[in-house]
Protein backbone atom coordinates (compact mmCIF):
# COMPACT_ATOMS: atom_id res chain seq x y z
CA UNK A 1 0.00 0.00 0.00
CA UNK A 2 1.29 3.48 -0.84
CA UNK A 3 0.21 6.50 1.16
CA UNK A 4 -0.20 9.81 -0.62
CA UNK A 5 0.71 12.00 2.35
CA UNK A 6 4.33 10.94 2.84
CA UNK A 7 4.86 8.63 -0.16
CA UNK A 8 6.34 5.86 2.00
CA UNK A 9 5.84 2.19 1.37
CA UNK A 10 3.95 0.32 4.05
CA UNK A 11 4.31 -3.30 4.99
CA UNK A 12 1.25 -5.18 3.69
CA UNK A 13 0.11 -6.83 6.95
CA UNK A 14 1.70 -4.49 9.46
CA UNK A 15 -1.25 -2.29 10.21
CA UNK A 16 0.33 0.76 8.57
CA UNK A 17 3.88 0.58 9.90
CA UNK A 18 6.50 1.71 7.41
CA UNK A 19 8.60 -0.93 5.70
CA UNK A 20 12.33 -0.92 6.39
CA UNK A 21 14.72 -0.19 3.57
CA UNK A 22 15.22 -3.35 1.55
CA UNK A 23 18.82 -4.15 0.76
CA UNK A 24 19.67 -6.34 -2.25
CA UNK A 25 21.12 -9.02 0.04
CA UNK A 26 17.88 -9.15 2.08
CA UNK A 27 15.79 -10.34 -0.85
CA UNK A 28 15.56 -14.04 -1.55
CA UNK A 29 15.27 -13.36 -5.27
CA UNK A 30 18.31 -11.05 -5.50
CA UNK A 31 20.05 -11.71 -8.80
CA UNK A 32 23.75 -11.88 -9.42
CA UNK A 33 25.26 -9.51 -12.00
CA UNK A 34 27.48 -12.28 -13.36
CA UNK A 35 24.47 -14.53 -13.99
CA UNK A 36 22.39 -11.93 -15.86
CA UNK A 37 22.24 -12.29 -19.64
CA UNK A 38 24.63 -9.98 -21.47
CA UNK A 39 23.48 -8.00 -24.50
CA UNK A 40 25.15 -9.08 -27.74
CA UNK A 41 27.90 -7.01 -29.29
CA UNK A 42 26.86 -5.80 -32.76
CA UNK A 43 28.17 -8.04 -35.57
CA UNK A 44 29.91 -5.08 -37.22
CA UNK A 45 31.64 -2.03 -35.74
CA UNK A 46 32.76 0.70 -38.15
CA UNK A 47 34.69 3.90 -37.48
CA UNK A 48 35.56 6.43 -40.20
CA UNK A 49 37.34 9.70 -39.32
CA UNK A 50 36.44 9.22 -35.68
CA UNK A 51 37.10 7.47 -32.41
CA UNK A 52 35.06 4.68 -30.88
CA UNK A 53 35.52 2.88 -27.57
CA UNK A 54 33.48 -0.11 -26.47
CA UNK A 55 33.86 -1.83 -23.13
CA UNK A 56 31.72 -3.59 -20.60
CA UNK A 57 29.87 -6.82 -20.30
CA UNK A 58 28.39 -8.18 -23.50
CA UNK A 59 28.34 -11.45 -25.41
CA UNK A 60 30.50 -11.87 -28.48
CA UNK A 61 28.80 -13.28 -31.56
CA UNK A 62 30.50 -16.09 -33.54
CA UNK A 63 31.50 -13.57 -36.22
CA UNK A 64 32.61 -9.97 -35.61
CA UNK A 65 33.77 -7.46 -38.22
CA UNK A 66 35.79 -4.37 -37.23
CA UNK A 67 36.38 -1.68 -39.87
CA UNK A 68 38.39 1.45 -39.16
CA UNK A 69 39.59 4.15 -41.56
CA UNK A 70 41.45 7.30 -40.49
CA UNK A 71 40.31 6.79 -36.93
CA UNK A 72 40.68 4.91 -33.69
CA UNK A 73 38.83 1.85 -32.43
CA UNK A 74 39.30 0.48 -28.92
CA UNK A 75 37.42 -2.66 -27.96
CA UNK A 76 37.73 -4.09 -24.45
CA UNK A 77 36.62 -7.74 -24.31
CA UNK A 78 37.97 -8.46 -20.80
CA UNK A 79 34.44 -8.64 -19.34
CA UNK A 80 32.84 -10.16 -22.44
CA UNK A 81 31.16 -13.53 -22.56
CA UNK A 82 32.04 -15.97 -25.34
CA UNK A 83 29.03 -18.29 -25.85
CA UNK A 84 30.84 -20.01 -28.73
CA UNK A 85 34.34 -21.45 -28.37
CA UNK A 86 35.44 -20.23 -31.84
CA UNK A 87 35.01 -16.62 -32.97
CA UNK A 88 35.93 -15.26 -36.40
CA UNK A 89 37.09 -11.68 -35.99
CA UNK A 90 37.76 -9.77 -39.21
CA UNK A 91 39.67 -6.51 -38.65
CA UNK A 92 40.19 -4.17 -41.61
CA UNK A 93 42.00 -0.89 -41.06
CA UNK A 94 43.33 1.93 -43.24
CA UNK A 95 45.47 4.67 -41.65
CA UNK A 96 43.98 3.79 -38.29
CA UNK A 97 44.60 2.52 -34.79
CA UNK A 98 42.85 -0.65 -33.61
CA UNK A 99 43.30 -1.90 -30.07
CA UNK A 100 41.51 -4.96 -28.70
CA UNK A 101 42.01 -6.05 -25.08
CA UNK A 102 41.38 -9.76 -24.62
CA UNK A 103 40.60 -11.69 -21.42
CA UNK A 104 43.08 -14.18 -20.06
CA UNK A 105 42.84 -17.65 -21.54
CA UNK A 106 41.94 -16.54 -25.08
CA UNK A 107 43.93 -18.03 -27.96
CA UNK A 108 44.43 -15.88 -31.06
CA UNK A 109 45.14 -17.50 -34.41
CA UNK A 110 46.39 -14.68 -36.64
CA UNK A 111 45.74 -14.99 -40.39
CA UNK A 112 45.62 -11.26 -41.12
CA UNK A 113 47.73 -9.28 -43.61
CA UNK A 114 49.67 -6.15 -42.63
CA UNK A 115 51.19 -3.72 -45.14
CA UNK A 116 53.13 -0.69 -43.84
CA UNK A 117 51.56 -1.42 -40.47
CA UNK A 118 52.56 -2.19 -36.93
CA UNK A 119 50.81 -5.30 -35.72
CA UNK A 120 51.01 -6.84 -32.25
CA UNK A 121 49.10 -10.00 -31.49
CA UNK A 122 49.75 -11.73 -28.19
CA UNK A 123 48.35 -15.23 -28.53
CA UNK A 124 47.83 -16.99 -25.22
CA UNK A 125 47.23 -20.65 -25.49
CA UNK A 126 44.79 -22.22 -23.09
CA UNK A 127 43.31 -25.55 -23.88
CA UNK A 128 39.72 -24.81 -22.88
CA UNK A 129 39.48 -21.06 -23.52
CA UNK A 130 37.88 -19.30 -26.46
CA UNK A 131 39.73 -19.21 -29.80
CA UNK A 132 39.71 -16.04 -31.90
CA UNK A 133 40.51 -16.56 -35.57
CA UNK A 134 41.85 -13.16 -36.61
CA UNK A 135 41.48 -12.32 -40.29
CA UNK A 136 41.52 -9.10 -42.31
CA UNK A 137 44.05 -6.51 -43.45
CA UNK A 138 45.75 -3.36 -42.25
CA UNK A 139 47.45 -0.64 -44.30
CA UNK A 140 49.36 2.24 -42.61
CA UNK A 141 47.81 1.23 -39.30
CA UNK A 142 48.65 0.27 -35.74
CA UNK A 143 46.87 -2.95 -34.75
CA UNK A 144 47.07 -4.53 -31.27
CA UNK A 145 45.34 -7.62 -29.93
CA UNK A 146 46.69 -7.98 -26.40
CA UNK A 147 45.97 -9.94 -23.24
CA UNK A 148 46.48 -8.04 -20.01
Amino acid sequence: MLTTSNQSFLEPDSGGTPARDVQPDDRADAWDYRMAPAPPLPPSITTVFGSMKRSGRFSVLPQLHLTTAFGELKLDLREALFPEKHVLLVADSLCASVEVHLPEGVTVEDRSVAMFSSQKVSPESEEHGPVIHLDGWSVFSDVKFVTE
